[in-house]
């Protein structure tokens, strides 16, 4: 698999909800690489990272919810 370098503003709007790795910094780097990752099926482990208006925490795992938005059935189309 070849990773295809793109602009740090383009992969920021490309891939908003994208998580950034520890070692990349969006300011000092002004090219980086998507990396996709996929996740094995997993129970849902709490992390430390709660947002101010979030119910629980995230996944430690995928840093997902696993919670209700996971089961809430939206339109075609809908993200």
């Amino acid at each position: 698999m070849t990773l295809i370098p793109m602009i740090t503003p383009a992969i920021a709007h490309t891939y908003p909800n994208g998580r950034m790795h520890n070692c990349y910094h969006f300011t000092l780097q002004s090219r980086g690489v998507v990396e996709t990752v996929q996740y094995p099926p997993h129970r849902y482990e709490e992390s430390t990272v709660v947002y101010d208006d979030a119910s629980m925490p995230l996944c430690a795992v995928c840093m997902g919810t696993h919670g209700v938005l996971d089961r809430l059935v939206l339109p075609p189309g809908v993200r």
